[in-house]
């Protein structure tokens, strides 16, 4: 329990939940993390991308309601809602006025509970899916990413959610209804709540919503190393597409803040040093950057730019020597902006419901506790600019270089 403003609880069924108070917003949102995501799928075409398919049928109908109907009730309380499907959790998002959360977390609690998925929806969200998959050669940017994490994280982290051809094509109903049944358990589910709402009794709204529900999912074990390397994918595009990824930190690693900052100064900002040197300088490429994802146990840095054909290889040698003279350090002036920038962020995320929602959730799976924004910008406010540069030294170095995962994508 953090303050009587955010507190988290671990429920009677095993599902755990964050709820944060904001006040003078009269909003409220909602995340619901559920052991579906695409790491625990069916291996290749034995249905791949079984995950993302759940995620498009479950808010078509649940308990007694059909998917029209289900749909009508969450738009009477002015409910928007979505829901994706990513690595580890199947996400289901909802915002609504504050009044209406209690309402609204009756209905998604049954869309999880008792989801309809209903056999007729399966063929046309299965349509979908193909489509999505086939259309991936027409967004190489998107494409690079993808294909990065599949080379640069261990299997079977390192999924898209887009499946394969014949993984999609093998779903059947029944099993997509078995599939339900068996991944989606309060062990391993995590739910967040923030906005207008009182913490003690969302508790309990909860509590009585989930009451009976059991199981465990636990998380799949990596089944393989990364495979890392260079790796080039042949297509006709307009421009070169360069994807880097890097070894990170996981979120609960205690160098997780000086790692953020460091990256916020390598390629986080306009006015960041990949951003300067690669296309304010040398014109080499119209977009350059880096960012980074700290997850539960691993992370990876992910760097991209886009260039002509022309200038890609030069773009690429321009973007390894400024990660070679990154190792030597950053200046107090870059440490203060990225620093200012960081805490900035927060401060602005502080302000949507959703945004809260999604945070104090996510850091629930991550650290197992949740964390206010007065908590989290202290963590920056430690920092000092010698302690990133020693972080930097110690693990953004050649040994890290050496770590490297290169996608290109570009004509044959």
């Amino acid at each position: 329990m953090a303050s009587e403003l955010l507190r988290w609880f671990t429920l009677g069924c095993g599902a755990q939940l964050a709820v944060e108070r904001m006040p003078g917003t009269r909003s409220a949102a909602a995340v619901w993390m559920l052991p579906v995501g695409t790491c625990g799928d069916p291996e290749g075409d034995a249905g791949e991308g079984e995950s993302t398919v759940l995620a498009e049928m479950l808010l078509r109908g649940a308990g007694d309601l059909t998917s029209r109907a289900f749909s009508d009730a969450l738009d009477a309380l002015g409910a928007q809602r979505s829901t994706a499907a990513g690595v580890h959790h199947l996400t289901m998002s909802l915002l609504c006025m504050g009044d209406r959360m209690p309402e609204a977390l009756g209905l998604i609690a049954s869309a999880v509970r008792r989801p309809a998925l209903e056999p007729d929806a399966l063929e046309s969200v299965r349509s979908l899916a193909l489509q999505s998959l086939a259309g991936l050669e027409d967004e190489p940017q998107h494409l690079a990413g993808i294909r990065l994490r599949q080379f640069a994280m261990p299997a079977p982290f390192n999924r898209s959610g887009y499946g394969t051809e014949a993984g999609l094509r093998s779903l059947t109903a029944d099993g997509i209804r078995a599939a339900w049944d068996r991944r989606a358990r309060p062990g391993g589910t995590f739910i967040g709540v923030a906005g207008d709402v009182d913490p003690g009794k969302v508790r309990d709204t909860v509590e009585r919503l989930l009451e009976g529900w059991q199981g465990v999912t636990p998380e799949p074990p990596p089944t393989g190393p990364a495979e890392l390397g260079t790796h080039r994918i042949a297509l006709e595009t307009q421009q070169t597409h360069v994807a880097i990824g890097l070894p990170a930190p996981a979120d609960r690693d205690e160098a997780a803040a000086a790692h953020r900052v460091a990256v916020r100064v390598l390629g986080g900002a306009t006015s960041s040093r990949l951003f300067t040197e690669v296309r304010e300088k040398r014109g080499l490429c119209y977009s350059v950057g880096a960012s980074s994802a700290l997850g539960k146990d691993r992370g990876l840095v992910q760097i991209y730019a886009g260039s002509t054909h022309e200038r890609a290889p030069t773009t690429l040698e321009c973007i390894m020597a400024e990660l070679e003279r990154f190792e030597r350090g950053i200046t107090p002036d870059e440490f203060r902006d990225a620093v200012v920038g960081a805490k900035s962020a927060l401060v602005m995320s502080g302000e949507s419901s959703s945004a809260r929602a999604a945070a104090i959730v996510s850091q629930l799976w991550r650290l197992g506790r949740a964390k206010d924004l007065a908590e989290s910008a202290a963590e920056f406010d430690r920092l000092t600019h010698g302690a990133v540069n020693a972080f930097i030294a110690r693990d953004m170095g050649a040994e890290w270089r050496g770590q490297r995962t290169l996608v290109t994508i570009a004509p044959e």
